[in-house]
């Protein structure tokens, strides 16, 4: 389905993995692959300052006072699966993002305006599809080689920001159905939820791809966020390819999400968000089961062609909750936090996956001197829809040879966050793939599943 990379992207794990060595790597949550302009610094030493390059001697302030900011991030995971799955293998996915911000205020005067580019270079290859099969992917940042433009769109924010809106290329993974506590964790499905990088066509508008599109949001106060966002159907095109991000659908219908969040501050530092959404694409979607002659694709007198379905839709709810920080948390780091989302596609004709939930705790501070580091556990569970079972159990009926019949993915993770310095970050990871496929059978030995898989790795991210 990819083309071969290119000499750079080709070259890219190689340069990550010898980054990852040299510097000892490093760990990102969700924030870390979309770094924002850091304030000004003066120049520290290489231990303590924010970036890697540091100040450029002092030439990064003086942009940035002027009203522009670069940001560039390396991030490498390297995993190995030493039991389940396919096959045993060795992965190794690599990103390197690049983010340039233009405040349109210091440099022309224009209040509330501002401009955002980015550009990805992803390199390597994961384990999830040749080595595992499972539906959620163990990295976030695994993908297919390229060199692909990001986001870039137009910003403007009005009364005192409590209004804003974005026009272009935009993602909108790291605005809806998010979690700060679950960014912690390295498998893709605690970023943009399991179930919408299944259903929505292209996975939505989400990494790596980006769509045309608007989003706007509004604070009427400082507890609530009234947020929506309207993109393209498909990210990817009529053809389902968009290999450098340079492919800017507008005839494939449209993906509408919208959401309202509530903040609450329960005294000694511990808040709470909450967040209920929704989201409609008007796409033609697959039956998944029933051809269009009525027939199920297991009949051998079924059309080869499915029936056809417009529109799909899911709603989801958020809760990102801190459990308890401790008085010294200042100088200790200490505090715990929690969240839990759940995601619902009533369509299961349609949706591949009808039912998903997610749940995590992560505490700062368990190491006495290490204020910074995160320790986390989560799991991630994904239910394969009734039509697809009942077309395993179609199949079964018509061939009469035993077959699994899917049900479910579950996913668990641990990982240790380690910040060695502003810049650099490790995060050795361990997560255990239940059922991959949601029950898939296993390639060499059809009537069985495909055996459950264990993960180990590890990330690193450094902030040049």
């Amino acid at each position: 389905m990819s083309r071969p990379p290119n000499l750079l992207s080709s070259r890219l794990p190689t340069a990550c993995a010898i980054c990852c060595l040299a510097m000892t790597a490093s760990s990102a949550s969700a924030a870390d692959l979309a770094p924002r302009p850091v304030a000004a610094q003066a120049e520290a030493g290489l231990l303590q300052r924010e970036q890697l390059t540091g100040d450029w001697g002092g030439a990064r302030s003086r942009l940035e006072e002027a009203g522009v900011a670069f940001g560039l991030t390396a991030t490498g995971d390297i995993s190995m699966n030493p039991a389940g799955g396919l096959i045993r293998g060795r992965g190794f996915s690599g990103l390197l993002q690049f983010d340039v911000d233009f405040n349109l205020e210091k440099l022309v005067g224009w209040q509330g305006g501002a401009l955002h580019a980015g550009a990805f270079l992803i390199g390597g290859h994961g384990l999830s599809g040749k080595f595992i099969g499972n539906l959620m992917p163990i990295s976030n940042i695994e993908n297919d080689p390229a060199g692909r433009l990001a986001e870039i769109y137009f910003m403007q924010t009005l009364f005192d920001g409590r209004l804003s809106f974005k026009i272009g290329q935009i993602a909108a993974d790291g605005e809806f159905a998010t979690s700060e506590t679950a960014g912690l964790f390295v498998n893709s499905a605690f970023g943009w939820p399991g179930l919408h990088g299944v259903v929505l066509p292209g996975g939505g508008p989400a990494y790596p791809v980006p769509a045309p599109g608007v989003q706007v949001a509004y604070k009427p106060d400082d507890a609530w966020t009234i947020q929506a966002g309207v993109y393209s159907g498909n990210p990817l095109g009529r053809n389902d390819v968009n290999r450098h991000g340079l492919t800017f659908p507008l005839n494939q219908g449209v993906f509408a999400i919208a959401e309202a969040a509530y903040t609450h501050d329960f005294g000694a530092g511990v808040t709470g968000a909450y967040k209920l959404g929704g989201w409609y694409n008007s796409q033609s979607f697959d039956d998944l089961r029933i051809a269009t002659n009525g027939l199920s694709f297991a009949d051998p007198a079924a059309d080869p062609d499915p029936r056809r379905h417009r529109g799909n839709f899911a709603v989801y709810g958020v809760i990102d909750q801190g459990l308890w920080k401790s008085p010294d948390a200042e100088t200790t780091g200490r505090r715990l936090a929690a969240f839990a989302r759940v995601v619902i596609a009533p369509k299961k004709d349609r949706s591949q996956v009808d039912f998903y939930a997610d749940a995590g705790i992560s505490y700062m501070g368990l190491l006495h001197g290490r204020n910074d580091d995160v320790v986390g556990l989560a799991v991630a569970y994904a239910s394969v829809s009734s039509s697809l079972r009942q077309l395993d159990r179609d199949m079964i009926a018509f061939s009469g040879n035993a077959q699994p019949v899917r049900s479910s993915e579950v996913v668990f993770e641990a990982s240790y966050q380690a910040r060695l310095t502003p810049w650099l970050k490790v995060q050795p990871f361990a997560q255990w793939i239940v059922r991959p496929g949601g029950g898939e059978p296993d390639p060499d030995k059809p009537w069985r599943k495909i055996p459950n898989a264990t993960v180990i790795g590890l990330r690193s991210v450094a902030v040049f």
